[in-house]
This record gives structure tokens, sequence and C-alpha cells, in this order.
């Protein structure tokens, strides 16, 4: 098999993983992402897993001598040699002792799960972890494990402390007080601790499902006023620490509007480009044709989710101008708005989702007449959606988010008014959902499944604002 196919195998199994330890329905994953996960069984009290079961997630050969009774692994360089009724275990050159001997059950191998933590530790080879808690083998991402994190509470500043085998993957993918979330490269394998410090200003953390890594869900307490991610000087830990009073360097919370659902009566999506103005081409792709593929079938998945009426402000290859768009945003009486795009960057390395929105402040210089009096302003219409911006902010922040956690970032936030949202009197956002420069973008969004996930992301991204829990 080569290194490419069995990297991607590595990926999907990684995916996978997350979310059987976060408790997801592996069913709701891509197809084709089928659980690499494997049952433990107990025998005469030991956990043991079937040989056939390692094989399939380690993709390994097996070869049998009947005559010594040795069945032998192979997968790439490696080995790994096991005798019946035998604690001693080969692998490549080395020999381990397991607490338990190998079993022969109805005509199957079973190994001792320990061994699971001694196999070696090579990129080309599935890493390999024993979830006791829940009974089962299971493949890790690349990056690792995240370990069970350890809050504290002193001097007006609360610090959670998560352990990481590659902190510089951890990143803020929500920031409001109510949904902080915090995505890692690695695999959740601890537990949450079962009570916080009295006054601290964390005031609960879940941990929930990561396509490739785990994420956690904090609630703030309103009177934090920021905070800072980063890894600590051991680089082998990701500290969160949250701030009562204001300190420099730290990061804002995105504002915030009153929970409770919101009303969602008219979706307003706007595929991108058309006409004349191809937008992005690259490797085969076209920006306008991709925009409105996937504006079609963004209209079927939200139907099915939200008793709303979903309009296109363009259901076929015509150009439209920033102001006949707003028109027809406007004139639906549009409850949100989301202009569909893909981007294409100059780094060979860039990928992910970008999206854009009104800024939560509206001061530059020009951009506002002041009244005579002194005391308001007065808004050129063509920036009406700034008046929109909170709600914009956390309709980017929950698309955005949702699209992390399904594997389908890096994604970016910009508080800038873009121009499809110029005139456009409702909440709304740019989102360029992928970067067709990238091959592995451009191969994702190409292909009908990967288009419809995408969708379905989006979509739920969106039920997750209208809830506004």
């Amino acid at each position: 098999m080569s290194g490419a196919i069995r990297r991607a195998r590595l990926a999907a199994a990684s995916a996978l993983a997350a979310m059987l330890l976060a408790g997801a329905d592996w069913r709701t994953l891509p197809r084709g992402e089928g659980p690499d996960a494997v049952p433990v069984r107990r025998i005469d009290g030991a956990p043991y897993v079937a040989v056939n079961d390692l094989a399939r997630l380690l993709d390994a050969t097996k070869f049998w001598h009947g005559d010594v009774r040795k069945l032998q692994l192979r997968s790439g360089r490696h080995s790994i040699t096991f005798t019946v009724d035998n604690p001693f275990v080969v692998v490549d050159d080395a020999t381990l002792w397991l607490p338990s001997p190998v079993r022969s059950v109805r005509g199957e191998l079973q190994i001792p799960a320990a061994l699971v933590d001694s196999l070696p530790r090579d990129p080309a080879l599935a890493r390999l972890f024993f979830d006791a808690r829940r009974s089962r083998v299971i493949v890790l991402p690349t990056s690792g494990t995240i370990g069970s994190p350890t809050v504290t509470a002193s001097g007006g500043v609360t610090r959670v402390s998560f352990p990481a085998d590659d902190p510089d993957a951890a990143v803020v993918v929500a920031r409001s007080r109510a949904h902080l979330r915090v995505r890692f490269g690695g695999l959740f394998t601890g537990a949450v601790p079962d009570s916080l410090p009295s006054g601290g200003l964390l005031r609960a953390m879940r941990p929930i499902a990561a396509a490739g890594g785990s994420a956690f869900e904090c609630e703030i307490a309103h009177e934090a006023s920021g905070f800072r991610l980063g890894p600590d000087a051991s680089r082998r830990r990701v500290v969160l620490e949250l701030f009562r009073e204001a300190v420099a360097g730290t990061e804002q919370f995105a504002p915030e509007g009153p929970r409770g659902p919101r009303v969602l009566r008219t979706i307003v999506l706007d595929p991108g480009h058309g006409g004349d103005d191809p937008g992005v081409m690259a490797g085969g792709a076209v920006e306008k044709d991709l925009t409105l593929a996937l504006a079609r079938v963004l209209r079927t998945e939200l139907e099915h989710r939200i008793p709303a009426r979903v309009v296109l402000t363009r259901d076929d290859d015509r150009g439209l101008t920033a102001d006949q768009r707003a028109e027809v945003a406007n004139h639906a009486r549009a409850d949100v708005v989301i202009a569909l795009h893909f981007d294409g960057l100059p780094a060979a390395d860039a990928r992910g989702a970008t999206a854009y929105c009104p800024p939560a402040t509206f001061t530059e210089a020009g951009d506002a007449e002041t009244s005579r009096g002194g005391s308001f302003q007065l808004l050129p219409w063509r920036d009406v959606a700034v008046r929109q911006a909170v709600p914009s902010r956390s309709l980017a922040e929950a698309v955005l988010s949702a699209l992390e956690l399904r594997g389908e970032g890096p994604t970016r936030l910009r508080d800038r008014l873009p121009c499809a949202l110029l005139g456009v009197n409702a909440p709304g956002m740019l989102l360029e959902c992928a970067v067709l420069t990238s091959p592995a973008d451009r191969e994702r969004v190409q292909q009908a499944e990967g288009l419809r996930q995408l969708a379905a992301t989006i979509a739920e991204g969106v039920v997750a604002w209208q809830r506004n829990e």
C-alpha cells in the first residue's frame, strides 16, 4: 500500500476515533470513514483484542506458522510475532513480556490489549490507544493525545491547563462567553474535572466531537474581560487563561446578543460571481459553478433542518451587481444572508475557510455623517449591515466552529464589511468555503459527496446560530 493511501487511512481513522471517544455516532461521519475502533473482550478478567481486528487497525498482513503455533503480523517494515499460550511477543527485534499470555479462542488468537502501548512510534504505523473506559482499541491522530485538564483560580485569573502531545495544534474556534470552543489536534483520553474552583471564571466545560482531534466547549463568567491561549514553557501543555480585569495582550470575547431562539423565516443564499465573472479558476474548478452548486445543495440541507424559506439570489449562470444581490435579499425580507465564495491564495499550503462579517464597531473616518446636533450618526444605506454586526458575528462563529470541528478548517474570521453585504438589511456573512488553489480542498469540493458534506456542515452551523442557546 502506498504511503499516501496509508496516510489517508490513518487520517480517516483518527477522525472517527475522536468522535467515538467524544460519544458521537460514527454513522454521522462522511462516507468512507467507517468505524476503525475495535472492541476489547475480557478473558479471565484480562483485556484482549482479536488478532484479526488488530491486523485491520495496523493495516497488517498475517502469516501463520502452524508447526510452531506462531502468527506474524507485517505492516510496512514492522513485524509482530505471537506464540499461542505465551506472554512473550517479538516486535521487530525486541522481545516484550505481556501481563497475560496470547490465547486462542475458536481458532482466532486473542492478544492482550496491553500490547498497544508498546508498539513502535512510526508515522507510517497506526498509533493505537486502549480506551479502558469504553473497552475498545482505537487509532490515535498523528498529533497524539490530550490528557485530563486541571483548573485553578487565583487573583482574578483562572487557568485551564491541558496536557497535550502537540500544543501548537490548539486553536480557539469560537470565542463567545457562552460557547468558548478550543480545538486540539490530539485525541482526548482523560476526563474533565468533577468540580471547578469556586470564584473562578470558568462556569462549565465539556468535551465535544471534532474530526481528527478533540475540542472542549467552555462557559465563561460574564465578568471575564478577556482570555489568552498558548503553550506553557514545557511545551507539553496548553494553557487557557481567563482574566477578570483587562490585561494587555489578551483576546476579547465575541460580542453577544440576548439568548434564545432567533426568528428565521427566510434565508437568502448568494452564490458568488456568475456570467462573465468566473471567480477563481484552478485545476479545472471554476468558482462561479461551485458556488451555485453549493447553494443548491445547501438550500436542500437547510430546508431539511429549518422550517424556513430559502431564496437564491441567482439560480443560473448570470452575473449580478452588488446592488442587485442586496435588492433580492431585502425584497425577500431576509432574516439572514450567506454569500458563498471559494478562495484562491498564492501560498502553497493555504487551505480552509474564511468568513467576513460586519465589524461590531463603526468608527472609521468618513464612514458616517455626523448629525448637526452631534448626538447621533447617520449611517449610509450601503453600510446598513453594520447594524446587524453582533448577530452577524455570532453567525460567522457558529458556521466556522462547525467547519473546524468537522475537519474542514483551518478557519479564519475577519471583521470587515464585504461587498456582498453592501445595502443588505439583515445579519449576514461572506463565507470563503475552501481554497481552490489547495489541491486537497479543491478535490474535496469537486466531489459530490464532499460538496454535500460541506453544505451539511454549514447548515449545522446555521441551526446552532438559530437555536442561540
